[in-house]
């Protein structure tokens, strides 16, 4: 009797139980239903991010010679024949694509005894391609309104005969009337003012005013480049050129440092290299026309910055090129084609610079092996080949 009436009393609390248990899972239905919205919300928005992937570097195309160009491994293989052909020792600069395309190439030795390769960097002297480098100091100026093409030499240096009728434009041009054989002091010329006096004593003004290929005309517009600045040659160079264009490579002839490179000349008789001899007097004469270090590379930055128009404007360097006549201007010679051409030789270092006046295809060619006559022909040959190459 007694277990029945246990049995009885648990009836209700088991059915209170699964009560309990029928409501929370309904509650719990309930929340699963309002999480479920978000969480397929996050998944959707989830599957819409793309995994992170890595860009591909896309390397430029070279463009595929056209019929009749060449490629530049062939460009490059005829190139190295030809200086091989003519035992030349040096660096060359070659572009068919302006600064993007430049490539350099070394031939030879810097020391042929202590077997020391010439190299990319090194700096050699420039000899009559300073020249260029005088005349685009001297169109800064004149684009400052410091001075003017039609200035008289008179203004400077009224001592020199026939200087009223003398212009700064024949000075750049060679027509001054002034002739002056390539003279080498007795000894070292130690500051500019000793340079220029030097050559303000040595010096012949005729009053003739053909076309007469003279050093002299570009050390007196050094003298005028110091009278008009009231600074020396050198600080107008750093401030005009060097440090605009960042030139890492260029230097005074007596002012190179010691863990730069500095090339020993040869002279070439037959096919065989002998030791030249360096005369620092002669180069301590040539202020503004042949006492510049530079390696290639800063040379094509020059000539690149001064063709483009970037150095000194479209008008300056018109102003410059006298019109771009055919014909030698401020230290570059204008050819037709529209065509250039520049060129030294100076302590047995051969220097050219060739190409297109905008400077798109180029060579510089810095030799200290080689013979100046001949090998000016071979860098009018690497022009050619240059030319009818494929952009590179």
């Amino acid at each position: 009797m007694r277990k029945r009436r246990w049995l009885l009393g648990l009836i209700p609390i088991l059915l209170g139980l699964i009560g309990i248990g029928i409501w929370g899972s309904q509650q719990l239905g309930q929340g699963a239903r309002q999480v479920t919205p978000k969480t397929l919300k996050v998944q959707q928005a989830a599957s819409k991010i793309k995994p992170a992937t890595k860009k591909k570097r896309v390397t430029p195309q070279k463009r595929q010679p056209r019929s009749g160009q060449l490629s530049e491994a062939q460009a490059i293989k005829q190139i190295d024949q030809l200086i091989k052909s003519h035992h030349i020792m040096g660096t060359l600069l070659l572009t068919t694509n302006g600064p993007a395309g430049v490539r350099i190439r070394t031939y030879g030795y810097a020391d042929d005894a202590g077997r020391i390769r010439n190299t990319k960097t090194e700096a050699y002297p420039l000899a009559s391609l300073q020249k260029a480098v005088t005349g685009a100091i001297i169109q800064k100026l004149i684009n400052q309104g410091k001075l003017s093409m039609t200035t008289k030499l008179s203004h400077f240096y009224p001592g020199i005969p026939y200087a009223n009728q003398i212009t700064v434009r024949q000075l750049l041009d060679h027509r001054s009337g002034i002739r002056m054989a390539e003279m080498t002091p007795k000894s070292i010329l130690p500051t500019e003012t000793a340079r220029l006096n030097f050559t303000l004593r040595h010096l012949l003004s005729t009053g003739n005013h053909a076309y007469a290929y003279s050093n002299a005309n570009f050390t007196v517009l050094a003298g005028i480049i110091r009278k008009v600045t009231h600074k020396s040659y050198q600080t107008a160079l750093n401030n005009d050129i060097i440090r605009p264009l960042g030139l890492k490579h260029t230097y005074e002839y007596n002012d190179i440092p010691g863990n730069v490179l500095n090339p020993s000349s040869y002279r070439l008789t037959n096919g065989l290299g002998q030791g030249g001899i360096i005369s620092k007097p002669l180069q301590s004469s040539e202020l503004g026309c042949g006492s510049l270090y530079m390696s290639v590379g800063d040379y094509y930055k020059f000539m690149y910055a001064l063709q483009s128009g970037q150095l000194l404007g479209s008008a300056g360097l018109r102003s410059v090129a006298d019109n771009f006549q055919l014909k030698y201007s401020a230290g570059v010679y204008y050819q037709a084609g529209q065509l250039i051409r520049v060129g030294g030789n100076d302590n047995n270092f051969h220097t050219y610079y060739m190409g297109s006046r905008n400077a798109k295809v180029a060579l510089v060619l810095f030799e200290n092996q080689g013979v100046f006559g001949g090998d000016n022909q071979v860098a009018y040959k690497i022009r050619n080949i240059l030319l009818k190459t494929a952009p590179f």
